[in-house]
């Protein structure tokens, strides 16, 4: 949820039960406004909330130079003062995160116990051939930052021509985005992932027969596995107003307003992913 329009991002996302308090909106953005210049950053963003037991994380983001390469990640259980999340490189760690089910407890330094899963490797995802389950020590505060990395690389979305790649790489918000039209707010290839992309640029290229380099560099969601069932979408407000929910991690929702530069993405959930999604059809 991009900070230059939180009110009325949030006010958009309220048609599909996406909410927060009047309290809390005024203590995030004030505090989130303070995040942003003791940063210097050139875009800030409140990621979602994850809730836990005994008392729930905010997320955020910010970046300077490249909204995709610079992002940096903060937390915050007060909604005021934000620790920067660390950076999680451990494929140990990503195995551990996806095999915990035991709910967050809002102890950043709590330590639960994962055994990991012998023929499951995150990576290569082949049979690793380790005979003895091993045992993690998974930190909480590293189990959150794997979870909202994992999140965002599988769900959070932007529409087509929200972000322009520049000729030395960078990636920034395009200031010429005047949102989607009627034609194309229901149609999924035109909403993007908001991460680097796997595919290779010539599959995304060639995907389509208006292609542009400088905005379809990022991978569409309608190639998102399992195909047609990972994201719902709806039309709201008279169809002026798109709402797509990821049906793997529920509680991901993005909007974007039809012909109007106003778009974001907001999680509201428990950091579990729905393994059942197969089953539901």
């Amino acid at each position: 949820m991009n900070l230059e329009y939180f009110t009325d991002g949030l006010d958009s996302l309220m048609y599909c039960g996406m909410k927060l308090s009047p309290e809390q909106r005024i203590l995030i953005e004030n505090s989130l406004i303070a995040l942003q210049n003791d940063n210097r950053f050139s875009g800030m963003y409140l990621w979602g909330r994850i809730t836990a037991t005994k008392g729930d994380y905010y997320i955020a983001f910010g970046y300077t130079n490249d909204c995709l390469k610079d992002r940096k990640y903060f937390y915050s259980l007060d909604q005021f003062q934000w620790q920067l999340l660390p950076f999680v490189q451990s494929p140990k760690i990503f195995q551990a995160t996806i095999l915990a089910r035991e709910p967050f407890i809002g102890d950043p330094s709590m330590l639960t116990y994962v055994k990991l899963d012998p023929t499951f490797d995150i990576v290569a995802n082949h049979v690793t051939g380790i005979s003895r389950p091993e045992v993690v020590k998974l930190k909480e505060e590293e189990r959150l930052a794997a979870i909202v990395f994992i999140i965002t690389e599988e769900c959070a979305i932007c529409p087509r021509g929200a972000f322009y790649k520049m000729t030395d790489g960078r990636v920034i918000p395009n200031q010429m985005f005047r949102g989607l039209n009627s034609l194309q707010i229901d149609n999924q290839s035109y909403y993007q992932l908001y991460r680097l992309p796997r595919n290779d640029l010539k599959v995304n290229l060639a995907k389509r027969s208006d292609y542009n380099y400088a905005i379809d560099f990022l991978d569409t969601i309608d190639c998102v596995i399992p195909l047609g069932q990972a994201f719902a979408l709806n039309l709201q407000k008279n169809e002026r107003l798109v709402v797509i929910k990821s049906c793997l991690w529920l509680g991901m929702t993005f909007f974007h307003k039809i012909d109007s530069h106003e778009h974001g993405f907001l999680y509201l959930g428990d950091g579990k992913k729905n393994f059942d999604l197969l089953f539901m059809y």
